[in-house]
């Protein structure tokens, strides 16, 4: 950024820095060093990309940002930063920054807005990016801010065109259009923003069996209806494995043929992962005296820990295709009126590389992710007995995913085998959750601790 720029946005940067360690999106805990690297403004909301240096020597991490032009302050649900963010995304237009441009796309059959929207809200508590609801007269449409920025192709929006243009699958909301910035010296582009049909009188399955289960969990009223929307997430969540593998004749989704070579580096990233986040749990601090001896005694059952999931060389499936690969009750939707499922957010785990992200892997990757949330939401319910309850969620929903998924070359024909995958990729969820929650939630360590606890019982 030259000098003029830096004078330009000085009360900006400085506004930003101010505020940014309280964002939940924002990975870092304090802020050495912020510089604009690129900017474009309009109706009093600056656009604003950030590079952010968390720790005087560490690496600077982007993020997109838009501002109030004045005062600086988080301008990301408001009424003029959704406006022009649909404006651009359903046009297609292109719009000058200082070193670059932002770029809107939108789909082939999407029709720029007739009117700026009437009200625009928050959606949810998004960790990683922040989701709004822009209404206008005629419809809804999310629009989500993808808040760190990656340079490649985003998941988010490669399903999304999947789903619109070369697939059946409908259980998820229309991709509608997405906002990229394209450096002026070329070379990769990043996603900033997207935007999908809004699906009204929806929740999402965690707020929905989250509030069933509090009423006495499976003993209580609700035991019929909760396993009815549980066996509906498993059928639709093999038809969704089913879409995505349905096109061998799109590269990018043509499920791949399971290698000996494959087999290795599933158990070599496995461990990597496992090891690289118990390194991370051992050097964590300022837990409770009983949590930090928890986190000590699996630390200390690394190997056996590792070996556990080195046997997932063993049970790989024939096919790995395309995955969610980010798959929990927050990522499905339940509609009120007669608990029919979607499902959404298909950016992948945030703590990964977006080639992680888009890589090839077994189906049942989506389906430990799942079980993995049951066993969050009986916890967080406060049940007196969640992991049976955990463990009678995952069998419904397993039972329906099965019906489904039987037969296909990315599902193992074997039960005990794809037992076995399913509670080794759960294992690895259940580390990831780990890191996760040491570094976000503290208070939360335990429902992923008792999860890797009990796969080494």
């Amino acid at each position: 950024m030259s000098s003029g720029d830096a004078e330009r946005y000085a009360g900006v940067t400085r506004a930003i820095a101010a505020w940014l360690p309280q964002a939940r999106w924002f990975g870092g805990r304090t802020v050495a060093e912020l510089t604009v690297a690129d900017a474009c403004a309009a109706d009093g909301v600056t656009l604003a990309l950030v590079d952010v240096r968390p720790a005087l020597h560490g690496q600077p991490v982007r993020y997109v940002v838009p501002v109030t032009s004045d005062t600086g302050a988080d301008a990301a649900c408001t009424p003029a930063c959704a406006r022009w963010l649909l404006d651009v995304m359903t046009t297609g237009r292109v719009v000058p920054g200082m070193h670059g441009s932002f770029v809107g796309h939108r789909m082939g059959d999407a029709a720029p807005f007739p009117a700026a929207p009437s009200t625009v809200s928050p959606l949810g508590a998004d960790a990683s990016n922040t989701s709004c609801l822009a209404q206008t007269a005629a419809a809804g449409h999310v629009v989500k801010l993808l808040r760190r920025c990656r340079e490649g192709v985003q998941p988010e929006v490669e399903v999304g065109e999947f789903f619109a243009r070369q697939s059946p699958f409908t259980a998820t909301p229309r991709l509608r259009g997405w906002l990229e910035y394209r450096p002026a010296a070329g070379g990769p582009t990043t996603v900033l923003a997207t935007i999908h049909d809004h699906l009204p009188d929806c929740e999402s399955a965690w707020d929905v069996l989250g509030r069933l289960l509090a009423e006495r969990g499976l003993d209580g009223p609700h035991h019929d209806r909760i396993l009815a929307i549980v066996a509906a997430i498993g059928r639709v969540t093999a038809e969704m494995h089913a879409a995505l593998a349905a096109r061998p004749d799109v590269p990018a989704f043509a499920p791949v043929a399971v290698t000996p070579a494959d087999r290795v580096a599933a158990a070599t990233d496995l461990v990597s992962h496992a090891t690289n986040i118990l390194s991370l749990a051992a050097a964590t601090g300022s837990l409770p005296a009983p949590i930090a001896a928890r986190v000590r005694r699996v630390v200390d059952a690394r190997e056996a820990l590792c070996d556990r999931l080195r046997g997932v060389a063993d049970v790989l499936p024939a096919r790995l295709i395309r995955v969610h690969g980010d798959f929990h009750l927050g990522q499905v939707l339940v509609a009120t009126a007669d608990d029919r499922v979607f499902v959404i957010d298909f950016e992948g785990e945030p703590g990964r590389t977006l080639e992680a992200r888009r890589a090839f892997a077994p189906a049942a990757k989506d389906v430990a992710g799942m079980c993995r949330s049951f066993d969050y939401v009986a916890r967080h319910a406060r049940l007196p007995n969640p992991t049976a309850v955990a463990a009678t969620l995952g069998h419904c929903f397993r039972a329906a995913y099965v019906s489904k998924a039987a037969g296909h070359a990315w599902w193992p024909a074997d039960a005990a085998t794809a037992d076995r995958l399913v509670e080794i990729l759960a294992l690895d969820k259940a580390a990831y959750e780990l890191a996760y929650e040491l570094r976000h939630r503290p208070d939360w360590v335990t429902i992923p601790l008792a999860g890797i606890e009990a796969s080494l019982s």
